[in-house]
């Protein structure tokens, strides 16, 4: 029988990951803060000075408030927030089973960087889900780690390129690291009909920080999605494996990182997603809440074949206004249902992002005398994208910058920023904080990136040149991918 984790509360300060005295175990310690002295004998008290202020607030020599991830003064200068990671308030010691002796084939290699380690379980696993608090990719991953050597390179991989902001100059530990991962894969790819789900969640992980190490790419993890996509098809169709939690937990996120790509790759590049083993497994999952979508299974699915379709018809100039007219009808009768109204915000920028996809792409439905066609570039269509657009940024902004959900803001936000014309300035500048604040939480540069994009596009609409971020997106063959 596993050993349980153990969660004792305790003071804040700060935990570090050490080796005890005499043997390999390693723990999570929390060591005991020391008692302040007074100086003299009057009544002067002892100031300390933080170490955990921004390096904004540093160099402007202000008091920085520390709050996380964006401190207040950074909020309201609406300037990116190089915070350090806060102390944690907690101490947890993992079993001993994390940390016995790993004997061959290992041949070492999975010992843990135990700075890596306890960054990825404080800072890191905390971008990729809406609950902090019940995060399968936190302490419950610990298990798994100790079996899957890629998981643990990719692990720490992830955790060296974030502590540094993925800066180009700052990322030998991070490729190190990420090579460590892809020669572990090899070897347990070796029997592609039997791959540990804890395997399929180190593809993930490769497969969505590919991006995240340059600045400019146009890979968005093509190989690792593909992969990754095959081998949970294989394992769906195993009924003793397919209720499995995390078989569960890698179902939704394949869906999220799907629905990032589809319109990213090109025309058939992805197998369609509309098969009945995938709809059968998304039909499960409805009434679950999943610690990175939330209720957002249908929708992403639906954005999954939208983003398809709509690269087709750029690409081909391919039509089909049945499909488009079904798409549309099913995105605007999705209702996200939760009572975190963060949530719901988030989910209906996503669908909101879904239709001005749809409409900058193919036009709004028209129904004439029975037939369904596209009316493209149409008055009521543009004014449909603008009423789309500011009601995703009036979401998006209600949002405090330190909800968990800010961090899955990019890609509605990328969508309804790129509609704001000239006269828009308050809210263009707004669009440009959120992303910094985007980028000071998850520190992923694409969100830089981004910034640097949607101020292109908004350039030449300014100078009357007529065309959709998908348009540029495509001639400057970037993926700008968030998932």
């Amino acid at each position: 029988m596993k050993r349980p984790f153990r969660v004792r509360f305790a003071r804040p300060s700060n935990i570090k990951l050490s080796e005890q005295a005499g043997g390999h175990d390693e723990a999570l310690t929390c060591p005991k803060r020391p008692r302040s002295t007074s100086i003299g004998q009057g009544d002067q008290k002892q100031h300390s000075k933080s170490r955990l202020g921004c390096k904004e607030c540093k160099l402007r020599r202000v008091k920085c408030d520390q709050t996380h991830p964006v401190c207040i003064r950074c909020q309201r200068r609406g300037s990116i927030c190089f915070s350090e990671t806060p102390p944690s308030g907690w101490e947890v010691v993992i079993p001993a089973m994390i940390s016995k002796p790993i004997a061959a084939p290992w041949m070492g290699e999975v010992n843990p960087e135990p700075k890596l380690l306890q960054y990825w379980l404080e800072k890191t696993s905390r971008i990729l889900t809406l609950r902090p608090e019940d995060n399968p990719l936190s302490f419950p991953l610990l298990e798994h780690l100790v079996s899957t050597p890629s998981l643990l390179h990719a692990v720490q991989s992830i955790s060296a390129g974030q502590e540094h902001f993925f800066d180009q100059s700052s990322l030998t530990t991070c490729l190190q690291q990420r090579g460590l991962a892809l020669h572990a894969l090899r070897r347990e790819l070796g029997d592609m009909s039997n791959v540990a789900p804890p395997t399929l969640l180190a593809i993930f992980l490769q497969g969505i920080s590919t991006p995240w190490t340059e600045k400019y790419t146009n890979d968005f993890g093509r190989d690792h999605l593909i992969a990754a996509r095959h081998i949970l098809e294989n394992t769906l169709q195993d009924p003793t494996k397919r209720d499995d939690p995390l078989i569960q937990f890698i179902l939704g996120w394949f869906l999220y990182w799907d629905s990032a790509c589809a319109f990213l790759a090109a025309p058939n590049d992805l197998a369609p997603l509309n098969t009945e083993l995938i709809y059968n497994a998304i039909q499960t999952t409805r009434t679950s809440f999943h610690p990175m979508i939330g209720f957002s299974a249908e929708l992403l699915y639906l954005i999954a074949c939208l983003g398809r379709h709509c690269r087709l018809v750029l690409d081909t100039g391919f039509r089909d206004p049945a499909l488009e007219a079904t798409l549309e009808e099913q995105l605007l009768a999705w209702n996200p249902e939760h009572d975190d109204h963060a949530v719901v915000d988030m989910s209906m920028a996503f669908r909101n992002h879904a239709l001005i996809m749809l409409y900058n792409t193919c036009g709004m439905p028209a129904h004439n005398e029975g037939d369904i066609t596209m009316e493209e570039a149409s008055v009521p269509c543009k004014d449909a994208v603008r009423t789309l657009a500011l009601d995703s940024l009036e979401r998006l902004f209600r949002s405090p910058a330190n909800s968990p959900c800010v961090q899955f803001h990019s890609i509605p936000l990328l969508t309804a920023a790129c509609e704001l014309r000239a006269a828009d300035v308050e809210s263009r500048a707004a669009a440009i904080q959120h992303f910094r604040a985007i980028y000071s939480a998850t520190r992923v540069s694409m969100n830089i990136v981004a910034i640097e994009f949607i101020q292109e596009l908004w350039d030449l609409h300014d100078f009357g040149v007529d065309m959709s971020w998908l348009e540029l997106l495509d001639i400057k063959d970037w993926t700008l991918t968030f998932a």
